[in-house]
């Protein structure tokens, strides 16, 4: 997919446009030659790191914030309730939660939430639908909830909105190009109607204050970093 790189001051054009693998796809690539498994692990494990940096310097006061606690226990209950019902099954498998639940409701909702970020384990969607969301990389997903986040309670988030954000986040440099609209448009659709039912967008999909002081926190989870911890 051609489109004009967007950079921060770390997600570059080579952490957009290549999807990291788990670690345990790597084994067969230690056969390629000159293919070096722990080196390619070391730089997206960096660029993670670096997109985590960039949610806590762009929002410093989401970091900051607490959770709205009636809406998070609300959400997380439901949850925990329906965990055979879409989408939740598919978040818990994404998450790799298993049969052990996290405890705390902080905890199980950011993970739901960013479970579909970075796949910890296979989501059961569709290949189609899953490759679409893996294809979204750093900058397309610290843009668009930079910018809902900043813009606020209220804000709608439909497909389009969310990649229009992600095009005019000032952190990120560069813009799309023609070609990138529609896979990203498609990716996005796919998961706002799941942040939709996890309570981070209301039923008019315009952001919540749980989803306010949550999104960015998924994110952040998802990359392996904490928007509360340096």
């Amino acid at each position: 997919m051609a489109r004009t790189p967007l950079q921060s001051s770390g997600v570059s054009d080579s952490d957009r446009n290549v999807t990291p693998p788990a670690a345990d796809d790597l084994d067969g690539y230690d056969d390629l030659e000159g293919f070096d498994a722990d080196e390619f692990l070391q730089e997206w494990q960096e660029a993670d790191r670096t997109a985590v940096e960039l949610l806590r310097e762009a929002l410093p006061g989401v970091a900051e914030a607490s959770a709205p606690q009636e809406a998070l226990a609300t959400a997380s209950q439901r949850v925990r309730d329906r965990l055979t019902d879409w989408p939740y099954r598919h978040l818990a498998a994404a998450a790799d939660w298993g049969r052990r639940l996290p405890a705390d409701d902080e905890t199980l909702w950011t993970q739901a939430a960013g479970a579909l970020v970075s796949m910890h384990g296979e989501s059961g969607l569709g290949s189609h639908e899953e490759s679409s969301l893996m294809a979204l990389q750093h900058a397309d997903w610290a843009g668009a909830v930079i910018g809902l986040t900043r813009a606020g309670v209220g804000t709608r988030a439909w497909p389009e909105d969310l990649f229009d954000l992600a095009d005019k986040c000032p952190e990120i440099e560069g813009s799309y190009e023609p070609d990138d609209r529609e896979p990203i448009v498609f990716a996005f659709g796919l998961m706002v109607p799941i942040w939709e039912a996890l309570g981070a967008l209301d039923e008019h999909r315009r952001l919540t204050p749980l989803g306010h002081w949550g999104l960015p926190r998924a994110l952040a989870w998802a990359w392996d970093g904490s928007l509360d911890e340096e």
